[in-house]
């Protein structure tokens, strides 16, 4: 299991070390800090390489990862990709831009940098090995709270290490109290540089050290944060976001809101992230990911289990071990109507598209039997276009009997795709998913049938699995599609709240949740997926999953075999674009033989 936690979780979880175990807040901060040195300093070391060197690390083709040197799997527990290899370069991703020798950037470059791919990898202690004396000039920009407290450390290790380090607090030194004081007075007792830069305090001084580092660490503000920022510390992020070296946030970038990784006024975009014990629940939201960069997760030299088991956790990361391990091998003797019958109900005049991509990533997925049942003057269109799918016509005159005619014998049912939105369309789903007692996929039209009247599911017989993306769940809950993304775990839990069924919120880090209170995000993905078509695949795959998993197993396993196809494709090709929603469900064979064997879809 890897668990996600809120920002009261994460609190309560240092809490609980301190209180109960008897761990210093101290040595919770130093071991943090600690970790956050670790992985700064291998970062430096793989820069110091410059340009060709970075650029020639092995494995550095596809996914653009700081690489740590010399680590390798036994080391690193990696979430995305599941195993990266050792000594990969700071900007792997094609069409990044490798750093040049003494690690400056023009702000184009700076631009293109981050247009990245949010890898996440768990770091345990040690840490990584580096080669000492650092070559590096760092710049660390502290707050007066304990996310300071971490910079302070940071900076003393860094010091130690041999870099020339300079540290700006935005505040007075006699704002830092308890456990970060301990670590500014260390820090300054040891003789690194401190600039104070209170309110009202001339910034210059800031930038011109920005000007000639090679990376600065944001250590502002943690995840303790739930205001907006304003005045001046959020011109001193201003400062920060025009740099155009490398910036590593400390536990969440400055400003980002660590439960719905939302910006709160200003907010740091950081290329990297080391966040300490657990991921945060912000992190992995397309927002949130698109601030933090990628994210390393540093471990804070605690026992995590009995330290979880009281204070829980808001999220899980699926993993493909976990997905591999429910696609078991068939029986000899399976035959086609165990394999799996799906109904698609899809398609109108001018999208039957939506029905062929549905039905075919069913049979792609595993489904014996596939069976598209559409209106009856667009059936006879559809003929001419299937070759392995059967089709079945739904009578305007005769809706409930003609569909009863059809969902005979059907072990799940897809719809909703390019059904339309007229009455008949409407008749047609409150029909399937309000009255079947059977295993339903709802996407698409069928969910627009519901804005209104979300509550309506609830009632609903059989189980459900809800797939929309921000704008339709947007509908379904009166608002708009950007008010999902501002805080979309929230949205998703009202959804399930209100209908009682599995919902699945598509984007990037697509969210499963579950009536039981349970979440699960999708970490893998890319860009490719934002493609016409794409959605439909994933319901078909889903219908197919439910004829051999239980509902939530079955929209976890499509959600992840969907989201690697992405990246397999990408791998292959190299673009980020392009990639044609049929493509998605021609990878899916290979990707289920490869998950199912245990072995890395994403290795070469």
């Amino acid at each position: 299991m890897i668990p996600v936690l809120s920002r009261a979780q994460m609190r309560a979880f240092d809490k609980h070390a301190i209180h109960q175990c008897h761990v210093p807040g101290v040595v919770l901060m130093e071991n943090a800090g600690r970790g956050a040195a670790d992985v700064i300093s291998a970062i430096i070391e793989a820069r110091s390489a410059g340009p060709d060197g970075a650029a020639g690390l092995p494995g550095n083709t596809v996914h653009r990862a700081p690489h740590l040197p010399a680590l390798g799997p036994s080391h690193a527990r990696a979430l995305w990709p599941a195993t990266l290899p050792s000594g990969a370069g700071l900007r792997g991703r094609p069409g990044s831009v490798p750093p040049p020798p003494n690690g400056r950037r023009d702000a184009d470059e700076a631009r293109a940098a981050r247009i990245r791919s949010f890898p996440v990898r768990h770091v345990p202690s040690p840490g990584q090995p580096a080669t000492y004396p650092l070559h590096a000039r760092v710049v660390v920009v502290c707050g007066a709270g304990n996310n300071g407290g971490d910079g302070f450390v940071v900076a003393r290790h860094l010091l130690a290490r041999g870099a020339e380090v300079q540290v700006f607090l935005a505040a007075r030194s006699e704002k830092v109290t308890g456990d970060s004081r301990i670590n500014h007075d260390a820090y300054v007792d040891l003789g690194g540089a401190l600039t104070e830069l209170p309110a009202g305090a001339s910034l210059d001084p800031l930038e011109a050290a920005l000007a000639e580092a090679d990376l600065v660490v944001d250590a502002i503000f943690g995840t303790g944060l739930d205001r907006p920022i304003e005045g001046h510390l959020a011109d001193v992020i201003g400062v920060l976001n025009t740099v155009t070296c490398l910036c590593i946030a400390l536990d969440v970038p400055s400003g980002l809101d660590a439960d719905s990784g939302a910006p709160l006024g200003a907010a740091v975009q950081a290329d990297e992230t080391v966040t300490f014990g657990h991921l945060k629940i912000g992190l992995l939201t397309p927002e949130g990911a698109r601030l933090a960069g990628n994210v390393h997760v540093v471990d804070l030299g605690v026992p995590d289990r009995p330290i979880l088991a009281e204070v829980g956790h808001v999220a899980e990361v699926l993993r493909k071990e976990t997905i591999g391990s429910s696609l078991r091998p068939r029986e000899a003797s399976v035959y086609k109507h165990q394999a799996g019958n799906v109904l698609v109900i899809a398609g109108s005049s001018g999208k039957l598209g939506a029905a062929l991509l549905t039905a075919r990533a069913a049979m792609r997925t595993g489904a014996g039997l596939v069976t598209i049942c559409t209106w009856a003057d667009t059936v006879h269109a559809m003929e001419s276009r299937v070759v392995e799918l059967m089709t079945t016509s739904i009578d305007p005159a005769s809706i409930a009997a003609s569909l009863d005619g059809a969902l005979a014998g059907r072990r799940a049912v897809a719809i909703g795709p390019g059904l339309g939105l007229d009455e008949r369309a409407r008749a047609a789903v409150d029909h399937v998913v309000l009255g079947w007692d059977g295993l339903k996929v709802v996407d698409a039209d069928a969910l627009t049938h519901f804005v209104g009247r979300p509550e309506a599911l609830a009632t609903a017989r059989g189980s459900l699995v809800l797939t929309p993306h921000s704008g339709e769940l947007g509908r379904l809950l009166g608002r708009s599609a950007r008010a999902i993304e501002e805080d979309r775990f929230g949205a998703v839990r009202e959804a399930v709240a209100l209908t009682r069924a599995i919902v699945v919120l598509k984007g990037a880090r697509t969210i499963i949740a579950l009536p039981d209170g349970r979440m699960f995000i999708c970490m893998a993905g890319n860009p490719a997926l934002a493609t016409a078509g794409s959605g439909d695949v994933l319901t078909g795959m889903i219908a197919a999953l439910l004829c051999s998993m239980d509902p939530a197993a079955a929209a976890s396993a499509g959600v992840l075999i969907h989201a690697l196809a992405a990246d397999v494709w990408r791998a292959q090709t190299g673009s980020d674009r392009g990639l044609l929603a049929s493509e998605i469900a021609e990878l899916v064979p290979g990707l289920i033989a490869a998950l199912a064997a245990g072995s890395d879809p994403l290795s070469p």
